[in-house]
């Protein structure tokens, strides 16, 4: 065992506990007593395992807690104390390190490595205790489970217990570990229930676990906990620790059933009992945690199994292939002859088989051959269930033989090759309802194999009077092609099962006669499967797939160069956010060993940003700004009442769908309680603005957002929400051509397309002037030369004048003249004020030309303009 966790880092930090302080000798001497009580409880390499996991979160949360304090010593410059928190991070580190070494190895280890690892695991405890303090190795909850064993509609099942008189009998002359019964003694046969602990990687021992009724008093004296095993019960493919266990319990005496009676029952009506976990273990403080009452004991005659029922692996005997006669599958040639009577007991289980006690049944012989594999251990495991593995507790033990009588195949050279291979696990008696065999010869590989399976109750009764065979077809290990793990990104609602994941890159291996492929994965609501593969080649052509028929004969497995996946439903709330779902692919041949086993995933992800190609179109928005010209619903002066703009105008929507974004302009609109609020628009679509917020000023928060659907697995009350991704935020301001980038002047020669100017902007006291003044009035747009135009002419008719005056630019007051404008709104003349002969002016006066207009929305539009009045 690698033993570099006894560096001097370590060995150092073993005398400093989590808070930093001094552990004297005797405090270490009580340790190591705790450790010992520890140590005791690792019986199994599953233990082992557990209570290094345990330890190593042990080391992460003390990691943690250290990194935390070295901060805020080094905030507060405390040297001493920061140079102390750096050694034990680095020694914590190491301690990681070393902890995952010891996991790997541990896997790896057979069985005589284990004494060795218990004593060294010792040490280890023992070093990682001294850098964290005491493991706290307690479970900090335990439940009771229904499960298949013990569950019924009305609750839990009673934990049924009983008593077997054993009859003198000898399991089995000539076997390793044979049992001897004798007659008339006594002895207790178990009982079961399942409990789920947290944490989940608690390791339970029997001594832990005591049942307790609602007082306080628990069954110790009387009752005792012989066994608790991991249990798989509930389990899936992609499950972990799932701390679920299955305790076996059975009575220390029956007697004369007082004492059970008086325990477990109260005038009639039985007592709720819990099961207790003692969490005491390296702790000197005692502590228990108590799940609820709902079980309760039973007690009835025993009654030894009559019939024997088992699985190989995961396949029932039933399905698998004896020699009842000579037509089996498993004879190559049906010429042999076949004289063995296999016998069934007509009624109760006996220690003897006779004529009368037995019938001649078992016909398998038209079931196919179980296909086993070189070197790999076949589980046999008896069940009182024919759809499941389900633990019988009336049988106490079982042991496996060839199938010498039935050996007839070129007799005796069948036989000869049956013994001349290699196995583990015949010949001898295991305790227990479950053994496992391997046949490890290359030389038997394509060979037919024939085993016996013989088991006897806790009375010395055989439950089947001469065993009962199976056969096999031994078969070259599969390829365990490299795992597979997808990602997939929704991206829209629609057309899910034709969304691809990511390509992964593999390398598989050619395989010889593959005839069936099986392809299973996880289930959503009972439906499977909920994803498919494909296999593509070099050059993107599928060339497998998992969701259709395929001839595997035309299939060349090397030439894979990449691997997908594609969803099966068809919509993405189905599929939950982040999760791996799980799938195998199994091809077997036509013997039905598999060639070939492949794990593969597919992860639904959600997209993190918004579609490639996404802007705002070119000098748009400048300084965080959008000047939007609103389009009115008529140009006609005073005329409208709303402006518009289309969406696609303003944003490239690259690959995403336009009809997708969710454009959003704040304070545009009020709703219902008359309160602000946005106008929300699709990419698609245009902006609608009533003409009262187009008003060349105000600033509206503009948010862009791409709205992915419903491709989520959350949801709000009963509904899925919305997957949206920020695009872009800006102001936009609702603005009209005659903004500050529209400009007045006086039209020049060059723009009234005439070589001398026809009009003057000089008037003379006192004399009337025919001016005509907008139709020499020039109006400039900076932002968009479409709409340049004169006054009396402007774009699509969109300004009307409603009042003109001239003022001197010396006081404001309109002194000298009048602005005539006719009924169709254009200026026709300058009428001079009243004259006098005594109010000349003395010099020329600066004046200003004034027009007020109205525009399209009805809003005001002021031209300024110079103008000189002279003196007469």
């Amino acid at each position: 065992m690698n033993k570099k966790f006894l560096s001097a880092i370590l060995f150092g930090a073993l005398m400093v506990s989590s808070t930093g302080t001094f552990v004297s000798c005797k405090d270490y001497d009580d340790d190591i007593d705790n450790l010992q009580g520890q140590i005791d409880k690792l019986a199994t390499k599953e233990d082992m395992e557990a209570k290094l996991a345990q330890m190593q979160a042990a080391i992460d949360a003390a990691k943690a807690t250290a990194e935390e304090a070295l901060k805020k010593a080094e905030a507060g410059g405390n040297a001493d104390e920061i140079a102390d928190l750096t050694k034990r991070i680095e020694a914590l580190e190491k301690a990681t390190i070393d902890v995952e070494a010891l996991k790997k190895e541990l896997k790896d280890a057979v069985n005589e490595d284990i004494d060795k690892f218990r004593g060294e695991m010792e040490e280890l405890i023992g070093e990682v205790e001294g850098l964290v303090g005491k493991i706290a190795d307690l479970v900090t909850s335990v439940e009771l489970v229904k499960s298949y064993a013990i569950d019924q509609e009305s609750g839990f099942a009673p934990i049924m217990l009983s008593t077997a008189i054993e009859q003198e009998n000898v399991f089995s002359e000539g076997i390793s570990n044979k049992i001897t019964f004798t007659k008339d003694a006594e002895v207790q046969t178990p009982g079961q229930f399942l409990v789920r602990v947290s944490p989940t990687n608690a390791v339970l021992t029997p001594d832990m676990i005591s049942l307790v009724n609602s007082q306080g008093e628990n069954l110790d004296g009387i009752l005792e906990v012989v066994k608790v095993e991991k249990s798989e019960v509930l389990l899936s493919r992609a499950a972990n620790e799932s701390g679920l266990w299955n305790v076996t319990v059975q009575l220390k005496n029956y007697g004369d059933g007082k004492a059970f009676d008086a325990a477990t029952s109260n005038e009639g009506k039985k007592i709720l009992f819990a099961a207790q976990v003692n969490n005491t273990l390296s702790t000197s403080e005692t502590r228990y945690v108590t799940s609820s009452y709902d079980l309760t004991l039973g007690w009835k005659e025993f009654e030894g199994a009559n019939k024997l029922n088992y699985f190989v692996d995961t396949k029932n005997v039933a399905e698998i292939n004896n020699r009842f006669n000579n037509t089996s599958l498993s004879l190559k040639e049906q010429t042999a002859t076949i004289d063995y009577k296999e016998l069934e007991w007509k009624d109760k289980a006996a220690v003897k088989p006779t004529a009368d006690n037995t019938i001649n049944d078992d016909n398998r012989s038209a079931e196919e051959v179980y296909p086993a594999v070189q070197g790999q251990a076949l589980k046999i495991a008896l069940s009182s269930s024919n759809d499941e593995v389900v633990a019988p507790t009336n049988i106490r033990a079982i042991y496996v033989v060839l199938d010498k009588q039935n050996a007839v195949e070129s007799a005796p050279s069948e036989l000869n090759a049956w013994n001349s291979y290699t196995y583990t696990g015949l010949n001898t008696v295991v305790e227990g309802t479950s053994t496992e065999i391997t046949i490890d010869s290359k030389s038997a590989i394509n060979d037919i194999i024939g085993f016996r399976v013989f088991a006897v109750n806790y009375d010395g009764t055989l439950v089947d009077p001469d065993g009962k065979a199976f056969y096999v077809n031994l078969g070259d290990k599969s390829a365990d092609w490299n795992a597979v793990d997808t990602k997939i990104t929704a991206l829209s609602p629609d057309a899910v099962t034709a969304t691809k994941s990511e390509e992964i890159t593999v390398s598989l291996t050619k395989l010889t006669a593959p005839t069936t492929a099986e392809w299973t994965t996880d289930k959503i609501d009972e439906t499977t499967p909920v994803f498919h593969a494909y296999f593509v080649d070099k050059d993107n052509q599928v060339i497998y797939n998992t969701s259709s028929a395929n001839n595997l004969s035309d299939v060349d497995f090397s030439k894979v160069a990449k691997v997908y996946t594609m969803p099966a439903l068809p919509n993405w709330t189905s599929y939950e956010d982040n999760k791996a779902y799980n799938g195998t692919l199994t091809i077997k041949n036509e013997s039905g060993h598999v060639l070939a086993t492949m794990n593969l995933s597919m992860t639904k992800v959600l997209p993190t940003g918004i579609p490639e190609g996404f802007s705002i179109k070119t000098a748009q928005v400048a300084e965080g700004i959008y000047n939007c010209y609103m389009i009115p619903d008529t140009w006609a002066a005073s005329q409208a009442t709303e402006g518009t703009m289309e969406m696609s105008e303003i944003f490239n929507f690259g690959k995403g769908t336009p009809a997708q974004y969710n454009i959003s302009f704040a304070t545009s609109t009020v709703d219902n309680n008359n309160k602000p609020a946005a106008i929300t628009v699709k990419g698609d679509e245009k902006l609608v603005v009533n003409k009262d917020y187009i008003n060349n000023n105000d600033k509206h928060v503009t948010t862009v957002v791409y709205n992915y659907g419903k491709i989520s697995s959350v949801k709000e009350g009963a509904e899925y929400v919305d997957v949206t991704r920020a695009a872009a935020e800006f102001q936009t301001i609702y603005n009209c051509i005659y903004n500050n980038t529209y400009s007045w002047h006086w039209a020049t020669a060059e723009e009234l397309k005439v070589d001398k100017l026809p009009y003057s902007t000089e008037l003379t006291y006192g004399t009337d002037a025919d001016l005509k003044a907008d139709t020499y009035i020039y109006g400039v747009s900076t932002w968009d030369g479409r709409y340049s135009a004169f006054l009396n002419d402007t774009y699509e008719s969109s300004l009307v004048i409603e009042d003109a005056t001239l003022t001197s630019d010396a006081n404001g007051e309109e002194e000298y003249f009048d602005v005539e404008i006719a009924d169709d709104g254009h200026i026709v003349k300058f009428n001079a004020v009243a004259e006098s002969s005594t109010t000349n002016p003395t010099a020329p006066v600066q004046s200003t030309l004034t027009i007020t207009a109205k525009d399209m929305y009805g809003h005001d539009v002021v031209i300024k303009l110079p103008m000189t009045v002279n003196k007469r």
